[in-house]
C-alpha cells in the first residue's frame, strides 16, 4: 500500500489548526456575547437596584440642637450625630481646599470616578486577595455614605460608581462638595467639618486657619487612628501630608506650608460641650422633655433647632451653690457618717493611680471635693494621698464631725475632703473634712412680672440622680401653702386685724375618726390678729379661717393660683396636706409677687431651624387671680414673715422681701417662698424616701439659708425697692389687740394696712373684749 506523501500530511495538519483556530474564534466569541449578554443582564439587575440619586437634592441629616441661656451661652445640645448643618459659602476656601487636595485632588475635573484611582486600587486588592483599598472620589463617598452600605465587595462598588456618574449629573460640584462637608465623619463624635470645628478647637467653622484645616482634612481616612486627642503624632503626619498635597495643587505656597506646620495647633476636645452641660443639667433636660411633648421623640435631636431659653447663667450658678451650701450645712447637723470604703494594700496603690490619670492638669483648685486615701491618721492630723500628691487634715478642719474623729480613721479608708489650699510647688494639699449629704433640695427662680424661668436646682448632683424635684416631685408644702387660704378670707371679708382665736379644735368625721390640729410649738396664743396667726405660722387658727370662709368656697378658688389638680375636700388643705410640685407653689405665689397676676412660667422663649426661621416664640402671658389690694395685703404680712416671724433668718438681705416657711408633719419637708419686687424664688429640702430631716430642722432653719444665699447673690446688681402700693389699699393705726381704733393714749399701736373701706371704724372699749371661744367642735 503506498504511503502518504509529505505534503498531504503537511495539509491535513494544516486543516486540523485552521479548524482549531475557528473553533477557539467561535468559541471566543460566543463566550464574548455570553458574557456580554450576562454583564448586561446583571448590570440591568444592578441598576434596578439601584437607589435614586435625586433624594440628595434635599439633604435633611440629622443635626444637633442647641439650647442657649438669656444671655446667648451655650447651656446644652440634643443630637444623635453631632453635626451643624452650614452652607458652603460659610465654610473657608482652606477648609475646603484642605478636603479636595487631600481626599480627590481632580474632584473639580473628573466626573466622579477616577479611572487610574479604580485600577490602583483594583490591583492592590488582586494582590491582597481581598478588598483593602477603594479608588473612591469625593462624590464616590458621598454615595457610599448616603446612598449605599458600608459593606466592600465589587457589587457594591459596581454600584457606587454608576450613582456617581448620575450624581454629578443631577448635582454641581459645588453641592456634591456642601453634602460631603457636611456628611464626613471626623471622630470624637464629630460630624461634618462645623462640628469637628467646635469639638477640636472649640471654633465657629467660619474661623478655622490653615493649619486646623490641614489637621481635620488629615482625618476622614481613620478619624480613630489618626486622632489629635489619642494620637497626636499620627495627626500631626497627617496635617504636614494635607499641606504637601495643596501646595502640589497650587493652593498654597512653599512659604504658607511651611508656615502653617510651624504653627502649633492645640485641641480643646470636650470643653465647651462639658461645660455647657454642667452650667444647667436640670433646666437643659427639663427643655428636653418639653420639645418632646411639643414636637415628638425625635425633634430635640434630628431639627436642628437654636432653643434660646429664659435661663440667667449668673443666677442659676448662685442657685446651685446654695443649694449645694445649704444641703452640706443640714447633712453637717446630723452627723458624720464615716469613711465612704476601705482599701486593702493591694487596692490602694491601682486607686491613687488612676486617680492620678483623671486629675486636672495644674492640679485640684480650692473649692473642688475629691477622694482621698488616708495614710496615717492621728490626733493633731491625718495624712492623706490624693493620686501623686500627699494631703494634710487638720483636726481643726473636722471638727464638725466629732473631735476623735481622726482617731478613728484607718490607713486605707477612703473619705471625701474639700481642697483648701493648693498643693504649691509640689507640696501638699491642706484639706477640710467634707461628705455628699444624704438629704435632697429643689430650687426655682423666675421673674414675677414675666414668667421667665431664670433658675432651677433639680437635686444636690445631676450626676448621682437625674430626677427633678423642682417639677416632678409632690410633697406636701405644709405652712408654705396658709398664704393662699388667708388670701380667699381676704376676699371673703377679712382684714389683716381680724381677730381669729387660737384655741384647742377638734372634728369629728361620725365615723369616730377624729382630728386635732395643734401648732408646732404645741401651746395656744388665744384672740390673735390674722396678721399674726399667718406670721407666726399658726395651725389651729388657720383651719378656724378655713372652716369660717367653707371648704367648698376655698376649693372653688384655689384654681386661680394655677393648679390644675382637684383638691381634696377636708379642711386639712389649709395646711399645706395636698401635694404640689415647687413650681406649681413658687407660680401660685407669683399672684402675691406680680400684685395680683399669675403668669405662666417659660422656660423657652423662642425655637428657630435651621434656617432662621421661627418655628416657636414665647412672651409672657398672664391670667387675673387677685385684685391688687389682696396681693398687697399678704404681702405686707409675708414682710412681717421675714422681719419677726418664722423666716427671720432671711432679714440679712436687708432690702423689702416677703416669704413663707413650710414644715411638714415629722420634718420630712422643708419650704421657703420668697420675693423681691424683681424676683421670685422658693427652695425645698427633704429625702427622697420621705424621712424626718430632724428635729429642728424646719422649713426656717432648713430652706430659708439655701433662698437668702441666693438672694443675696442674685440682687446684689439690683437696685433696692419696695413694693408699691395699690391706690385701694390705706393704712390706719390700729389696737395691737383688739384689731381696732385705738383708744386715746392707748400705748399698743400699731400701723395696719387695709382694703380701702374695711378699715375699723369702731375705737376699743377697754371694758369690752372678743368672748372666748376655749373649744370648738366642727366637721371634718
Amino acid at each position: 500500500m503506498p504511503r502518504p506523501s509529505r505534503s498531504s500530511s503537511a495539509r491535513r495538519s494544516r486543516s486540523i489548526r485552521v479548524f482549531a483556530v475557528r473553533l477557539l474564534l467561535v468559541a471566543s466569541l460566543l463566550a464574548a456575547v455570553s458574557a456580554t449578554a450576562i454583564g448586561a443582564l446583571a448590570l440591568r439587575e444592578i441598576r434596578k437596584d439601584l437607589p435614586p440619586v435625586e433624594q440628595l437634592a434635599g439633604y435633611r441629616p440629622a443635626v444637633a440642637s442647641q439650647v442657649y441661656a438669656a444671655g446667648g451661652e451655650l447651656v446644652g445640645e440634643f443630637f444623635l450625630e453631632k453635626r451643624y448643618l452650614v452652607a458652603l459659602d460659610r465654610i473657608p476656601p482652606v477648609v475646603r481646599q484642605a478636603f479636595v487636595a487631600a481626599e480627590d485632588s481632580g474632584f473639580y475635573h473628573h466626573r466622579g470616578i477616577d479611572l487610574m484611582s479604580i485600577l490602583r486600587a483594583f490591583a492592590t486588592n488582586l494582590f491582597a486577595g481581598e478588598v483593602v483599598q477603594g479608588g473612591s472620589t469625593i462624590t464616590q463617598q458621598v454615595v457610599k455614605s448616603l446612598l449605599l452600605t458600608p459593606e466592600k465587595s465589587y457589587e457594591r462598588k459596581l454600584k457606587e460608581i454608576l450613582l456617581s456618574l448620575r450624581l454629578e449629573r443631577q448635582l454641581s460640584k459645588d453641592e456634591i462638595l456642601y453634602l460631603y462637608l457636611n456628611q464626613i465623619y471626623l471622630g470624637s463624635g464629630a460630624y461634618g467639618v462645623a462640628a469637628a470645628a467646635q469639638v477640636y478647637f472649640d471654633k465657629a467653622i467660619e474661623d478655622l486657619t490653615l493649619p486646623e484645616a490641614a489637621l481635620l482634612a488629615g482625618l476622614p481616612q481613620a478619624p480613630s487612628r489618626t486622632s489629635p486627642i489619642h494620637h497626636p503624632e499620627r495627626a500631626r503626619a497627617r496635617q504636614l501630608y494635607v499641606l504637601e498635597r495643596m501646595e502640589a495643587d497650587g493652593y498654597i505656597t512653599r512659604a504658607q506650608g511651611e508656615q502653617a506646620a510651624a504653627i502649633p495647633v492645640p485641641v480643646v476636645i470636650g470643653q465647651r460641650r462639658e461645660s455647657a452641660q454642667s452650667r444647667a443639667p436640670d433646666f437643659v433636660e427639663h427643655v428636653r422633655r418639653q420639645l418632646e411633648d411639643r414636637y415628638g421623640n425625635r425633634a430635640p435631636y434630628e431639627l436642628g433647632l437654636r432653643i434660646d431659653t429664659a435661663l440667667d447663667l449668673r443666677l442659676q450658678q448662685i442657685a446651685e451653690r446654695a443649694v449645694l451650701n445649704g444641703l452640706k450645712a443640714l447633712d453637717r447637723r446630723r452627723g458624720y457618717r464615716g469613711p465612704m470604703r476601705s482599701l486593702s494594700e493591694a487596692e490602694a496603690q491601682p486607686f491613687l493611680d488612676r486617680q492620678q490619670r483623671a486629675a486636672p492638669r495644674g492640679g485640684y483648685s480650692p473649692g473642688t471635693s475629691v477622694e482621698a486615701l488616708v495614710v496615717r491618721p492621728s490626733a493633731e492630723r491625718v495624712l492623706l494621698r490624693i493620686g501623686g500628691s500627699e494631703a494634710v487634715l487638720p483636726a481643726a478642719e473636722m471638727s464638725w464631725a466629732s473631735p476623735r474623729q481622726a482617731t478613728r480613721f484607718r490607713p486605707g479608708d477612703v473619705i471625701l475632703v474639700r481642697i483648701e489650699k493648693p498643693a504649691a510647688g509640689g507640696g501638699s494639699y491642706e484639706v477640710s473634712l467634707d461628705e455628699h449629704p444624704e438629704v435632697e433640695g429643689a430650687f426655682l427662680a423666675m421673674d414675677p412680672n414675666t414668667g421667665y424661668v431664670r433658675a432651677m436646682v433639680g437635686g444636690y448632683d445631676y450626676s448621682r440622680s437625674q430626677f427633678n424635684r423642682a417639677v416632678q416631685a409632690y410633697r406636701q408644702p405644709g405652712s408654705a401653702f396658709k398664704p393662699l387660704v388667708y388670701a380667699a378670707a381676704l376676699d371673703r371679708g377679712y382684714t389683716p386685724a381680724t381677730i381669729v382665736v387660737d384655741s384647742p379644735i377638734v372634728f369629728d368625721d361620725g365615723s369616730n375618726r377624729v382630728w386635732k390640729p395643734e401648732n408646732y410649738e404645741q401651746e395656744f396664743h388665744g384672740p390673735t390678729r390674722l396678721r399674726e396667726a399667718l406670721v407666726h405660722s399658726m395651725n389651729v387658727a388657720t383651719v378656724k379661717v378655713a372652716q369660717d370662709i367653707g371648704l367648698p368656697y376655698l376649693i372653688s378658688y384655689l384654681p386661680r393660683f394655677g393648679f390644675e389638680r382637684p383638691f381634696p375636700r377636708n379642711l386639712s388643705i389649709a395646711l399645706g396636706s395636698s401635694e404640689v410640685t415647687l413650681l406649681e407653689l413658687v407660680r401660685a405665689y407669683d399672684a402675691f409677687a406680680s400684685g395680683g397676676k399669675v403668669y405662666q412660667p417659660i422656660f423657652v422663649t423662642r425655637i428657630t431651624d435651621g434656617a432662621g426661621n421661627v418655628v416657636e416664640e414665647r412672651r409672657p402671658s398672664s391670667q387675673d387671680a387677685l385684685s391688687p389690694e389682696t396681693a398687697y395685703l399678704i404681702t405686707s404680712i409675708l414682710q412681717s414673715v421675714i422681719d419677726r416671724g418664722t423666716g427671720r433668718r432671711a432679714r440679712v438681705l436687708r432690702r423689702p422681701a416677703a416669704g413663707k416657711t413650710g414644715t411638714t408633719n415629722d420634718q420630712m419637708d422643708a419650704w421657703f417662698v420668697g420675693y423681691t419686687p424683681d424676683l421670685l424664688a422658693g427652695a425645698w429640702v427633704g429625702f427622697d424616701e420621705k424621712k424626718s430631716l430632724g428635729r429642728e430642722e424646719t422649713g426656717g432653719r432648713a430652706a430659708v439659708p439655701i433662698w437668702t444665699e441666693f438672694m443675696e447673690g442674685a440682687t446684689e446688681r439690683m437696685p433696692i425697692t419696695d413694693f408699691p402700693i395699690p391706690p385701694g389699699v390705706v393704712f390706719v393705726n390700729i389696737d395691737g389687740k383688739t384689731g381696732l381704733r385705738p383708744a386715746p393714749g392707748d400705748g399698743n399701736v400699731t400701723l395696719e394696712c387695709f382694703r380701702r373701706g374695711t378699715e375699723p371704724e369702731q375705737i376699743v372699749q377697754r371694758a369690752q373684749g372678743p368672748a372666748p371661744d376655749d373649744f370648738f367642735r366642727g366637721d371634718f
